[in-house]
């Protein structure tokens, strides 16, 4: 179910660069979250309305979840704005380094010293994947791309959500609630950020015009990525531990690179691949000293 998800999520970049074409981050995040939550209720009520009956436990679980993953949404679609769908995909994936250090944030658990090894290895990685030993090296000024500082951000909230999600996957009802729920929250989290964006810069609900593309980009991201990919990694988070699941997350990274290279054109080169490599490697090491004992 992951790996599925993963690939999912790698597409999903990809349509995010469609459906900006024409709507802004919140017009985007709001009609998504909308959407899904509005068929995901429908179908579980007209298709197993018992399931629908008995998991009302599922929307207050789903809480803190669906509060990063809207967060994290926000950071990583306002970021697509300003930078590459690659670049977006492979900072992203540094959450799975990040997930021990917020866990002794939240559980106050003990960490490895390779943890801080590997932490410092991926933001290395990223270094060169920004290109910024070029900058040092050709003395330019080394410049921070905005797009890539809020997908950091996004990267930090994604850790929040996958290990909330560990924490109360394995109480739900029925995960396909939980996950429309998750959504539900999530649109809470967008909503005053659209209200603000309408009275400040003048934006309406609506886009002004929309393109075949950008709606198709909504559409795969309404279906394919909240509804299904979501669902999905609720479900195998009842089954695999937070460690597991983080490290089979992975997969988005280097997926997100094919189809954005065979779809919008986009590359990496030279040291930017090493550094890409370096950031999956990093977090896979991460996730491998951090196993179970017997596994």
């Amino acid at each position: 179910m992951l790996v599925i998800a993963g690939i999912i999520w790698g597409l999903s970049f990809t349509c995010i660069k469609w459906a900006l074409v024409d709507f802004t981050t919140t017009q985007l995040l709001f009609y998504r979250c909308l959407v899904a939550f509005v068929l995901g209720e429908a179908l579980l009520f007209i298709f197993k309305k018992e399931a629908w009956q008995k998991s009302h436990s599922d929307i207050l679980l789903s809480l803190k979840p669906g509060l990063f993953l809207g967060a994290s949404l926000l950071f990583q679609i306002h970021g697509l704005h300003f930078t590459t769908a690659t670049n977006s995909a492979f900072i992203t994936s540094i959450y799975v380094i990040l997930i021990p250090f917020i866990s002794i944030l939240l559980f106050k658990t003990a960490i490895k010293k390779m943890h801080f090894v590997f932490a410092t290895l991926a933001f290395i990685g990223m270094a060169f994947l920004l290109d910024i030993p070029k900058m040092i090296s050709s003395n330019d000024q080394i410049k921070f791309n905005i797009g890539d500082l809020l997908t950091l951000g996004a990267a930090v909230t994604a850790a929040f959500q996958i290990i909330y999600i560990g924490l109360t996957a394995k109480k739900s009802v029925n995960t396909f609630r939980y996950n429309n729920y998750q959504t539900f929250w999530s649109l809470c989290v967008v909503i005053p950020f659209l209200i603000f964006e309408s009275i400040q810069k003048n934006k309406t609900f609506i886009p002004e015009s929309v393109h075949a593309q950008s709606l198709l980009g909504v559409g795969l991201l309404i279906i394919f990525v909240s509804m299904i990919a979501f669902y999905l990694q609720v479900t195998a988070q009842q089954k695999l531990s937070t460690t597991t699941a983080s490290m089979l997350c992975l997969l988005e990274a280097p997926f997100s690179f094919l189809f954005a290279a065979v779809l919008i054109n986009e590359k990496l080169i030279g040291l930017q691949i090493f550094g890409a490599v370096l950031i999956l490697s990093s977090s896979a090491l991460s996730v491998y000293i951090d196993r179970p004992k017997n596994r």
